[in-house]
């Protein structure tokens, strides 16, 4: 049975413990075993970062909700680092995420700034235009994106790492 790792920044929603049962529930229709940080009561920071590695490696996949957070348009930085890691130990990672405009329409549309031509941030940095939803070096590690957890917990049921045998 597959064991997928559930990365995002759900563990701070005051609703977790129904988001924990809806990705039990959803996990046991497809088949898959979920690994939820935040299942273990852990205080210190040095033993939360160690058990979510853990998990990560004990996982065949991860599964990140790369909604943006505290935020009009970047992911948690938390779970970014969680796909990183997961990406580097050759895991593969589905990212569900449900506005997929390209990154540059989405810093646009949030620049309160009538004088920018669109292309450089208030900040005064380019802005990247591959037309992909997310910076390019996560948006190049994730196997998948889709635009909710239960299509990417029905993805990774049936997600085949290329050369792998059914």
């Amino acid at each position: 049975m597959k064991t997928i790792y559930f990365a995002g920044p759900d563990v701070f929603r005051n609703d977790y413990a129904e988001i924990k049962s809806e990705i039990r529930s959803l996990c046991i229709a497809y088949g898959l075993t979920p690994l939820l940080p935040g299942d273990l009561i852990l205080k210190a920071p040095e033993d939360i970062f160690r058990h979510n590695l853990t998990l990560i490696e004990q996982a065949n996949a991860v599964i990140a909700n790369l909604n943006p957070f505290r935020g009009q348009i970047e992911p948690d930085s938390g779970t970014v680092f969680e796909c990183a890691y997961a990406y580097a130990k050759g895991k593969i990672v589905i990212s569900y995420l449900a506005g997929r405009r390209d990154l540059l329409t989405k810093i646009r549309q949030a620049s309160l700034d009538p004088e920018s031509d669109g292309a450089i941030c208030p900040v005064g940095t380019w802005i990247e235009d591959f037309d992909l939803p997310l910076n390019l070096m996560l948006s190049q590690s994730l196997a998948a994106v889709t635009g909710n957890l239960k299509d990417a917990i029905e993805l990774a049921a049936s997600y085949k790492k290329p050369g792998e045998s059914t």
